[in-house]
């Protein structure tokens, strides 16, 4: 059986420095020439006809094999495909008005993937020219009911679309889901999601780490997406203008309390998710800082390191796994 991993996302530029001093990481697409395209499975699921739901369900298995079966065993829990619990359920699930206007929304929201489209094409083209070892994953979107946020499964990669609503969404409000949260629940978002997450999978991290190499792996992870993505450093961290603000203006400090709380090399999980998990502030910073600044730290590590190395590629900077060489290569010195 194929084993597949389900992560949910709280979210997750600059490049090679020249003889001139200037950042210029640039891809090479000659002869790099495919499109990505979001496959809908979304709505296929939905708009299956309930009078034949036996040959409706072997259809969304024949035009959708990889995620089918992840999606209704491990995302909604229906069961197997072919199941009649499976058929009865979903015929349930159908008929229920907050569902119904769950998917309605939904669907009408991102009725036209065309920019999404074209995002994911560019982004993938460029991996292709820094990764060339890796494979372009098939794209699914689906709706987990404000659950699963995207499904990494082998050589493809699903986002739940349902959770990009927009931070004003009233479903959002309604469940008491937190602003900080909100916040990134947004179209915007869609796209370095979905390359995030694909690196993600590709480069798995070693849950046993310390902080260093927490904030390392994650740093590794932002400074490739930004080199595949056009989209501002600030949208790819997840903040907002004022938290951007704010950790590139106390950037220092934070790096001179962290280094004097010695966390850097803590394997506590608590200790650790102080400064990697979402929330509305970095608890060992101040409650002024916003979430997850430890990330933001290990980011500007990472861009030091490949600043200050010119030779190291992006396939070598992700396959490096000792945090350590890479901050006592960084020169990193707010």
């Amino acid at each position: 059986m194929k084993k597949t991993t389900l992560y949910l996302l709280l979210s997750l530029t600059t490049a090679l420095i020249t003889s001139c001093g200037t950042y210029n990481r640039k891809a090479d697409l000659t002869g790099i020439d495919f499109d990505v395209t979001i496959e809908r499975f979304d709505s296929a699921f939905w708009t299956m006809d309930t009078t034949n739901l036996e040959n409706e369900f072997h259809k969304l298995k024949t035009n959708f094999p990889e995620i089918t079966e992840t999606y209704l065993q491990q995302v909604i829990r229906f069961g197997h495909p072919d199941s009649a619990i499976t058929h009865n359920t979903y015929k349930i699930f159908r008929n229920d008005t907050s569902v119904q206007r769950l998917y309605t929304d939904a669907l009408n929201k991102f009725s036209d993937m065309s920019e999404y489209n074209k995002q994911l094409t560019s982004a993938f083209r460029k991996a292709k020219y820094f990764l060339p070892h890796l494979s372009t994953p098939k794209v699914y979107c689906h709706v987990s009911g404000l659950n699963q946020s995207i499904i990494i499964g082998n050589n493809f990669i699903s986002l739940s679309i349902d959770n990009y609503m927009g931070s004003d969404y009233e479903i959002y409000s309604l469940l008491n889901i937190y602003e900080y949260q909100r916040k990134n629940m947004k179209p915007e978002k869609v796209v370095c999601d979905y390359i995030t997450a694909w690196l993600v999978g590709e480069y798995p991290k070693n849950v046993s780490e310390n902080l260093l190499n927490d904030i390392v792996y994650q740093g590794k992870i932002l400074y490739t997406t930004s080199q595949l993505l056009e989209l501002p450093d600030s949208l790819l961290m997840g903040y907002t203008s004022a938290e951007w603000e704010w950790v590139n203006k106390y950037e220092k400090d934070m790096w001179l309390s962290l280094m004097s709380s010695k966390d850097l090399y803590t394997t506590q999980l608590i200790e650790k998710g102080r400064y990697v998990n979402d929330g509305p502030f970095t608890l060992p910073f101040t409650q002024e800082s916003p979430g997850r600044a430890g990330v933001f730290i290990g980011w500007q590590i990472v861009k030091s390191y490949m600043k200050h190395n010119s030779n190291i590629s992006i396939q070598q900077l992700m396959q490096e796994t000792d945090a350590q060489k890479i901050l006592n290569q960084s020169r990193y010195n707010p």
